[in-house]
């Protein structure tokens, strides 16, 4: 996957061949993302020039999701959005997508979810 700098020059009809050829990307795309939103998983993905970010957030019902969820990204790590409200980061495909997972108010501590995400060593079995 290349990510093209934002300081291209393209012309309008390089823009709408670009939009045609996207477009059936979408559907298959969107067809995955609504079976993680059944099971209580929403994804959102904002993209701009040269960046591509998934905000991953999970709801309480499908918070046991989220170590099977955490391990499929790459230097996954706990921060705290400005929010107040815990998360973690990471990448994905060569660091080339962020990935933020919101995490379940109240799911877990911030002590566990640097746990969850190896950020700090302890026994898990002791905290979930």
């Amino acid at each position: 996957m290349t990510i093209m700098p934002s300081d291209l020059p393209m012309n309008h009809l390089g823009v709408a061949e670009e939009l045609t050829d996207a477009m059936p990307e979408v559907f298959p795309l969107f067809e995955q993302v609504q079976k993680m939103a059944r099971l209580g998983v929403n994804v959102q993905f904002t993209v701009a020039p040269s960046t591509i970010i998934a905000t991953i957030t999970v709801a309480p019902d499908a918070a046991t999701v989220l170590p099977a969820l955490l391990a499929e990204i790459d230097n996954v790590r706990p921060v705290k959005l400005e929010s107040g409200r815990l998360a973690a980061l990471g990448e994905m495909l060569q660091g080339t997508v962020t990935m933020r997972v919101v995490i379940p108010e109240g799911w877990v501590t911030q002590e566990e979810l640097a746990v969850l995400t190896g950020a700090a060593a302890a026994d898990p079995s002791a905290l979930l």
